[in-house]
């Protein structure tokens, strides 16, 4: 059956496409060693998403980002995330590839899984070649977060500044409103919560997928936030993506005020910035979103 979709005419020849399944947030997008990787939420059950099995991470490498070979599954499930490897990103340190993401873990009972009966844990795994990868490092689990967040805290971004270590992660708070949340540490293996970001007034009930980088001499927040209203000309996604400028460090305290789309059309959500310097500053990548039924003609 793989053969047989590899094979099909409408698959994609230029964006990264995974042999079978479903391909969602992009992740971990790094140069290591000579080569380019580019890791992904992945499905390889269901197109939809769905499937019996958690979700995983794919992983997508070469010298060039024009020919990539798809790698597989970097690494399985387990105790710390048996639902699923849901999103993170990867920070090039001490000549290792450091993967961080968020682990999923849904208690069986019922809950409503928003307040209670589910677990987040913030994970770390390392390689020193870019293929194989070590044992799972458990940084942040539930009880580390604010005691304002609800169960849902996930998809840490990690980067280097004035040499120490940020982590930045989406969060939705029982007031229903998104948030990001900063952590620092000194060896990237405690992690020390500094402080919460939002707005003044809510936006959105829950951020995923936060982002932070410099670009040209703008410090950006990147979010994709959900529960937004649609409005005539803006937020007419399903959920949105889009930026908020940091005034000065994001360390200090911050006013958010003024959010922008990073793009109009229905199919860009959960941007992630690489690190990687090149002519444009920075490179971004997003995955599509949901899109209206339609046929093709065989």
């Amino acid at each position: 059956m793989v053969k047989e979709w590899q094979d099909d005419g409408w698959r994609l020849k230029f964006h990264l496409m995974p042999p079978a399944g479903w391909l969602n947030d992009p992740n971990g997008l790094c140069q290591f060693r000579g080569e380019y990787h580019v890791f992904f939420q992945y499905q390889p059950e269901d197109a939809g998403g769905g499937g019996k099995t958690p979700k995983v991470w794919g992983h997508y490498a070469g010298n060039s980002l024009l020919h990539m070979r798809f790698e597989g599954i970097p690494f399985q499930t387990g105790r710390l995330d048996r639902n699923g490897s849901y999103s993170g990103c990867a920070l090039i340190e001490n000549d290792e590839m450091q993967l961080y993401y968020t682990g999923n873990i849904r208690l069986p009972g019922d809950y409503d899984y928003i307040h209670d009966g589910r677990e987040s844990n913030t994970i770390r795994v390392v390689s020193r070649d870019g293929a194989h990868f070590g044992k799972k490092e458990l940084l942040l689990k539930t009880a580390d977060y604010p005691a304002e967040c609800t169960r849902h805290v996930r998809d840490p971004k990690v980067w280097k500044e004035n040499g120490r270590y940020y982590m930045v992660l989406g969060a939705r708070l029982k007031g229903g409103q998104g948030a990001a949340l900063v952590y620092d540490s000194c060896d990237l293996k405690k992690w020390k919560f500094l402080k919460k970001i939002t707005t003044p007034e809510a936006f959105g009930y829950m951020w995923e997928c936060p982002d932070y980088f410099t670009a040209g001499e703008e410090n950006i927040l990147s979010v994709c936030p959900q529960g937004l209203e649609e409005e005539e000309w803006q937020y007419q996604n399903i959920y949105q993506a889009g930026y908020f400028t940091v005034k000065g460090d994001i360390r200090e305290e911050q006013r958010l005020e003024v959010f922008t789309e990073w793009d109009k059309g229905f199919d860009f959500y959960a941007p992630q910035t690489s690190g990687m310097k090149r002519a444009a500053g920075f490179s971004l990548a997003g995955r599509g979103c949901r899109m209206p039924a339609m046929k093709i003609p065989q």
